[in-house]
């Protein structure tokens, strides 16, 4: 394809430094067919020349340049500053890069919407014409005629995504649009949600249902064995000291081999090993434990026995003591987890995890990463079954804080940033408050996904984690639309603005409409009765 389009030609050349360019614009816009195309910070460049290559640029900056002449008469000038982000090889696709810097008195051109997908491989490419395609439609460019805009889903998943944005920038749509394109466009992929505040079962209904596994949380079940000592102890006894530690590891492993009948496979169990224990047998053995006591070394095993107990008997914590004579088996609760239950396949599971006790919510999250992570660790072939985990409001669990309260799961999630690649796990983060998020999981991002963001502190650690040729444009991360991001990084090659699809349907994210609320009133039916139910027996409808 031809990137030097005629009708699209506004200037020339002026100077080269580095990686920057200067124009001298004769036009601001130009048009093409029907379309008016403007000379516009985010929009894209090709200032090369037959002679040497097209270079493909960015532009950063436009103004007018003022120039004094000596009979005191006034020169102005029409400039246009460009950042090189790369340029097309012979095959006519992008690459980093450049072999060679433009010449001066070149020629700029603007590109359209079809040729910059041409030179990302989205159109006119080498792939394969059956499904599954390697890119996916998400919205559209934010410039007049830049074309629509597709996401290559490898290095999409492959280096982990961050989406950030202040609350009612549109995140949620975002997150939705994106997942229902992805099931719009394979027909298999497997995304799991951590759905702290219950949001997005209403974005998978309709055409979606029957590829939706949403699972309310009443149903919602992460049973007392599969925890790791660690995770034990900051579930059911926090306060427990080095000494009471090594008297719960002796007595879980020792419950856990005993409920393994093959010898060779019990001398393999360890006190982290998946495996079902009778809990009323572990507080027999602690009882049994305090009384070969002295008196005066009682008083520990008292305070573990009534911790473990009190939780144990909360119904706050039914979801992880529940189904007690039922020892759920490892296999059964991933196919339920991942929507793997034979003849009735799901792609998409959302985990309502609004019932979390707010004391124990960041340890859980992080036992169900773990959890993830190990069943894709112990999959010899990560290719088997990947898998996405949507990490909602990320920075009230895996803040950018060393306090003993977050580490465990600040510990598993971080892992995940960091090794998940190699097993087929890549993570989602979502949240309004990129400031307190843990850099470790933002640095291992490929790809940012930027809607408007309001606060200094957000701005400024979003901007030093996005690369150097977006110029100015991360300046305008305040002043962005709803459901307008700037999108960087691995999964769009060539940087900008982008206006995303609104998903259909929507999460159950929009803003309250006081106005309409306020002038019909309340719906029929409505009883305060009705909502005190629901509060007491803690289930709330969907």
């Amino acid at each position: 394809m031809d990137f030097r389009e005629n009708d699209l030609q506004f200037g020339t050349v002026r100077s080269v430094d580095g990686s920057k360019v200067i124009i001298k614009a004769n036009f601001l816009k130009k048009k093409l067919d029907t379309i008016t195309y403007h000379v516009e910070v985010g929009s894209f460049v090709n200032c090369g020349s037959v002679y040497h290559g097209d270079t493909i640029c960015i532009i950063t900056r436009v103004y007018i340049e003022e120039i004094e002449k000596r009979d005191a008469s006034i020169l102005t000038n029409q400039i246009v500053e460009l950042d090189i982000v790369g340029s097309a090889n012979q095959s006519g696709k992008f690459t980093r890069g450049i072999d060679q810097l433009p010449h001066i008195s070149s020629n700029s051109y603007l590109l359209t919407g079809d040729q910059i997908n041409h030179l990302l491989g989205v159109v006119g490419s080498d792939q394969p014409s059956e499904l599954p395609k390697k890119y996916f439609k998400v919205g559209k460019r934010s410039m007049r005629g830049a074309g629509d805009v597709y996401f290559d889903l490898d290095k999409f998943l492959g280096r982990h995504v961050a989406i950030v944005g202040t609350t009612g920038s549109g995140k949620s749509s975002t997150v939705a649009n994106i997942v229902q394109s992805i099931l719009r466009d394979y027909p298999q992929p497997r995304v799991v949600f951590f759905d702290i505040h219950n949001e997005y079962p209403n974005a998978f209904t309709g055409e979606w249902e029957n590829k939706a596994n949403c699972i309310k949380w009443s149903n919602f079940k992460l049973p007392y064995w599969f925890l790791d000592l660690d995770e034990f102890i900051d579930i059911y006894y926090p306060e427990a000291g080095g000494t009471q530690k090594m008297h719960l590891k002796d007595i879980l492993e020792r419950l856990k081999k005993n409920s393994v009948d093959e010898e060779t496979m019990k001398n393999k169990i360890t006190v982290d090993s998946p495996i079902y224990f009778s809990f009323e047998e572990l507080i027999t053995q602690i009882e049994a434990l305090r009384e070969n006591q002295t008196a005066s070394k009682k008083e520990p095993f008292d305070k573990m026995l009534l911790k473990i107990q009190s939780k144990y008997n909360d119904n706050r914590f039914e979801f992880l003591n529940g189904n007690r004579d039922e020892s759920t088996s490892l296999s059964s609760y991933f196919e339920f987890l991942l929507g793997l239950t034979p003849g009735n396949p799901t792609f998409i599971s959302v985990l309502d995890l609004s019932g979390l006790p707010a004391e124990i919510r960041t340890v859980c999250v992080g036992v169900l990463t773990r959890l993830l992570f190990d069943y894709k660790y112990w999959d010899m072939d990560p290719e088997n079954l990947p898998l996405a985990l949507v990490l909602e409001e990320a920075h009230t669990y895996i803040p950018e804080d060393s306090s003993t309260k977050y580490s465990l799961c600040l510990e598993r999630v971080e892992k995940v940033a960091k090794e998940g690649r190699k097993y087929g796990i890549s993570l989602i983060v979502v949240t309004q408050r990129p400031s307190n998020v843990s850099s470790t999981v933002l640095s291992q991002c490929g790809t940012f996904i930027s809607l408007r963001l309001t606060n200094d502190l957000d701005q400024n650690k979003i901007k030093r984690l996005l690369p150097d040729s977006l110029g100015e444009q991360s300046n305008i991360l305040s002043t962005l639309r709803d459901g307008e991001a700037l999108v960087t990084g691995d999964a769009m090659m060539l940087p900008g603005r982008v206006r995303f699809d609104q998903p259909i349907p929507r999460p159950k994210s929009n803003d309250v409409r006081f106005h309409k609320s306020w002038t019909e009133g309340p719906p029929p039916g409505y009883e305060a009765s009705n909502i005190t139910n629901a509060w007491n027996i803690r289930q709330k409808n969907i």
